[in-house]
């Protein structure tokens, strides 16, 4: 680099003292990924099997009621914790107990709890902990979940019920949520806090069409200021008498052993957008590390179905599917290797362009 254009650009570093180049940076770089439970999860989210949510960066989860938000955000912690960082949770839908915390593997004596009520609460919360992180260089060291962001209030909404006030909402709601994000967004960033909000969804009613990507309580922030936003939508799952998934039913309950959570990605920063899982969460046994991984293979074309059979792509017959898919050995030494290939060649962001030949002369 020529050193006068360093010299100029060496001047911002008196206004912005973490400004740096890029190939140095480390608020541009990932510093890894914390495990959702799932491998299909981590892959849509992440780009790997083994991947996660992005450690240092906001993600969003967002769905209906009883989609597992909740219980996807306590099993991220209890993996974070379990990584080293110390989980802070802002708690404000009274939906986190401590036994059902300890039973998905928090440890519940170091993780700190906030209830909140107002956006602006828990937006000046965040700001001074963070700042306060920053100033002693803790940068790293911290993970805290919002769950949910769609259950938070503006200061003039709770001002309006204390004078008995029916004036309706002109938009502070979202202008406090967006604060509220920015401030995830950036001080998130720079003190390498990872950050995992949960939110509802729900449709326009206004919508001449109906749309597979719904709205969030709180504004249009909610979904492009994280780096990763995740919609989930479910459908009651029926037991199958163990042909694709294992589940007991519980005394009363005649059917219905579990749910199947449907994620779409609405924003990835990172891969591709508007990838598509399933997921199975159990009512019995929690959630199924490797539901999903078949329509993956199936897509890959890793694994060939032929009617109600299936072959891996090199003509080797695998028979049934309830016969084969807890085989253990064939997913982790067979077919996840293969599909994690796949993920890394189709789902990145990549220069496809080819340089042309030089014309004959």
């Amino acid at each position: 680099m020529d050193k006068d254009i360093k010299n100029a650009l060496d001047e911002i570093n008196d206004i912005n003292p973490f400004a740096t180049y890029l190939c140095d940076s480390t608020l541009s770089r990932v510093g890894g990924w914390v495990d959702t439970g799932s491998y299909v999860l981590n892959a849509i989210v992440s780009g790997s099997l083994f991947g996660g949510i992005p450690k240092g960066r906001v993600t969003m989860l967002a769905g209906e009621s009883m989609t597992g938000k909740s219980l996807f955000v306590q099993k991220i912690l209890a993996k974070a914790q379990q990584e080293g960082l110390t989980a802070v949770i802002f708690d404000t839908e009274n939906a986190i107990d401590p036994e059902g915390a300890a039973r998905l593997g928090l440890d519940i004596a170091n993780v700190k709890y906030v209830p909140c009520i107002s956006i602006e609460q828990t937006r000046n919360a965040l700001f001074k902990f963070l700042t306060a992180v920053k100033e002693k260089k803790l940068e790293g060291k911290f993970i805290i979940a919002i769950d949910s962001l769609g259950n938070l209030q503006s200061e003039l909404e709770l001002a309006r019920m204390g004078k008995d006030s029916t004036s309706s909402d002109m938009g502070t709601k979202a202008r406090a949520m967006k604060s509220l994000m920015q401030t995830c967004t950036n001080l998130g960033a720079v003190t390498q806090t990872t950050i995992l909000c949960t939110n509802h969804v729900y449709d326009d009613p206004s919508a001449m069409f109906p749309s597979i990507e719904k709205h969030m309580p709180g504004g249009k922030a909610c979904v492009y200021l994280p780096s990763v936003t995740v919609q989930l939508a479910r459908k009651p799952m029926k037991s199958d008498d163990g042909k694709t998934t294992d589940s007991d039913l519980a005394v009363g309950q005649k059917s219905y052993a579990g749910i199947i959570i449907r994620a779409l990605t609405r924003k990835n920063r990172f891969i591709k957008q508007y990838l598509e899982g399933e997921m199975y969460l159990s009512f019995a046994n929690g959630l199924d590390r490797y539901y999903g991984l078949l329509d993956l293979a199936v897509g890959f074309g890793i694994i060939v179905q032929a009617g109600a059979t299936y072959a891996l792509e090199d003509g080797t017959k695998l028979g049934y599917y309830k016969v084969w898919r807890k085989d253990t050995k064939l997913w982790e030494e067979t077919i996840i290797p293969k599909i994690e290939a796949r993920i890394k060649q189709e789902w990145v962001y990549s220069n496809n362009e080819e340089e042309e030949a030089p014309e004959e002369v």
